[in-house]
């Protein structure tokens, strides 16, 4: 037999101690449920949040997100949580839920050490990036954890490892990566494992009854994933070879040392930084982290299947299709903890490798991973704890306090309109009301992102702002998230600014355009 799994009897126990278990859990919950609190909502949370409250049905829901770019499922789970809440906190409440769930089976399955398991669920992207910023990741997250803990009996559990890989695909571009890494994987123990081989042909109908689900799982995700022609984002971030050049090239290795080890720059807007800024740099030591993670699961023939497709499907996808930002990128880190998990059901073929010094190098890795790891899982807690700290201190986004500033000086009676539009969409949504978006020449309760937007300059804004005001016969406020120049000329009065934000363009001006030199009440 090529592929030697590790016998049950063998396989590292489930954690028993719920002692241990449910006081970090109890942590956790405590730390996220109490950071959401003051983590205000930025502009691709709020999103998901004002078209679903938008969406009169999951038809009409699955239309107006048609050019987001994501498959449907958090939109779905968001929609439901919508019918009984319009409170937005309740969708922050589900996402941390989601997160919560997802550290209880890391803490009660995962085939690690304690302190690895606490570093683990402390770190940036567990605590922060996945779980504070409610996005699509933490439900592709908790499918894959839970995939984990189903595959640890690799022959069994077919249909239920077959709709997690459905719902996987349904979560984002990742999950689609991930699934087909899986699958590729689970072919090439299929090929070179008898025993396994053996054990799924008992089971054919089951077998292909579940890769049905996936394949449909896959083009199902693919589909709602690529914008129509309409889109505004249609051909401009698109698979394309003129991208596969060197410098694209090592800018996007250098993803895996942004993922492995996210230190941020101290500094107010640390959020998709790193203390190193050469991209040089960054790949020279991606590759020295992606080399020795090789290394490692070599003697474990399908785990280094995985790994290394999962690798060139993320890395491949960063350059030629969409570069992304950190949220992105840590998938990758994802990848290097499911591949550690998957190790544990595998036994270390007795390979010898030549040159010596390789052989001599793979074992000091095999000797050191558990110091290696920890020293990543260190550095991942101090980046957790860093960007959740901030939280207390500085708001992640301005737009919660600008619209209940609005609200409070019943500002929202005026005709409402801004710029630029992908910031004000985060003040709509808080305000849960029409404004008009100067990008589209339309009102809306969010931005629809197809090609009827575009980008006018200052100038065309506050003319376009004038014809408005003039045609609601109205007072008109304005809502920019930069200073506007000239104000006499357009009778434009400065209300207020709100300038502390961790997203450095969600920031924020209030101006009040009123050509009949009417009154304004007195504003806090």
């Amino acid at each position: 037999m090529l592929i030697e799994p590790v016998h049950k009897e063998n396989l590292p126990r489930r954690e028993t101690s719920y002692i241990f278990i449910f006081t970090v859990l109890f942590a956790y919950i405590g730390v996220v449920i109490t950071t959401i609190f003051f983590h205000p909502l930025w502009r691709d949370e709020i999103y998901t949040w004002s078209v679903a409250s938008a969406s009169s049905s999951l038809p009409d829901l699955a239309l107006r997100k048609v050019y987001d770019g994501h498959p449907d499922l958090w939109y779905v789970l968001v929609f439901m949580v919508r019918q009984w809440s319009d409170n937005p906190v309740s969708m922050q409440l589900l996402h941390a839920a989601i997160a919560i769930l997802t550290v209880f089976l890391v803490l009660k399955y995962a085939p690690f050490a304690r302190i690895q398991k606490v570093l683990l669920v402390f770190g940036y992207f567990y605590l922060f990036e996945y779980a504070i910023i409610s996005r699509n990741y933490a439900p592709g997250l908790l499918m894959i954890t839970i995939l984990l803990t189903l595959n640890r009996d690799r022959g069994k559990h077919i249909l239920w490892k077959a709709l997690v890989l459905f719902l996987l695909c349904q979560t984002n571009v990742f999950g689609v990566i991930f699934t087909i890494a899986y699958v590729l994987t689970r072919v090439f123990e299929f090929a070179f494992s008898r025993d396994y081989r053996l054990n799924l042909m008992k089971q054919k109908a089951i077998l292909a009854f579940g890769i049905l689900l996936v394949l449909a799982g896959i083009v199902y995700s693919i589909h709602t994933i690529i914008p129509p022609p309409s889109g505004y984002y249609s051909g401009i971030t698109h698979f394309s070879l003129s991208q596969l050049t060197l410098p694209e090239l090592i800018r996007s290795i250098g993803t895996v040392w942004r993922a492995w080890v996210p230190l941020p720059l101290f500094q107010l807007h640390f959020w998709n930084t790193n203390i190193i800024g050469s991209d040089v740099v960054l790949a020279i030591l991606s590759l020295a982290l992606m080399v020795t993670a090789g290394m490692l699961f070599l003697k474990r023939p399908v785990v280094f299947v995985f790994y290394l497709t999962g690798l060139t499907g993320i890395i491949a996808f960063i350059l030629m299709y969409y570069y992304g930002y950190l949220r992105h990128h840590g998938q990758l880190y994802i990848l290097l903890t499911t591949s550690l998990w998957m190790g544990a059901n595998y036994k270390e073929k007795n390979i010898r490798f030549k040159p010596a010094l390789i052989e001599k190098y793979n074992r000091w890795i095999s000797r050191n991973a558990g110091n290696l790891f920890l020293v990543i899982l260190i550095v991942q807690l101090h980046a957790g704890l860093f960007a959740v700290g901030v939280q207390f201190f500085v708001p992640f986004s301005a737009a919660r306090e600008t619209a209940h500033y609005i609200r409070k000086n019943n500002l929202d009676r005026f005709c409402m309109a801004g710029d630029q539009d992908v910031a004000l969409q985060s003040v709509s949504g808080y305000l849960n009301s029409e404004v008009f978006y100067f990008s589209r020449n339309g009102f809306g309760t969010y931005l629809v992102y197809d090609k009827a937007r575009s980008a006018p300059d200052e100038t065309r804004i506050l003319k376009m702002a004038d014809s408005l005001s003039q045609a609601q016969g109205d007072t008109l406020l304005l809502i920019m998230n930069y200073k506007i120049g000239d104000t006499a000329t357009f009778h434009l009065k400065p209300i207020r600014a709100f300038e502390n934000s961790i997203v450095t363009d969600e920031i924020y001006y209030l101006y009040l355009m009123n050509r009949r030199n009417d009154t304004i009440p007195w504003i806090r």
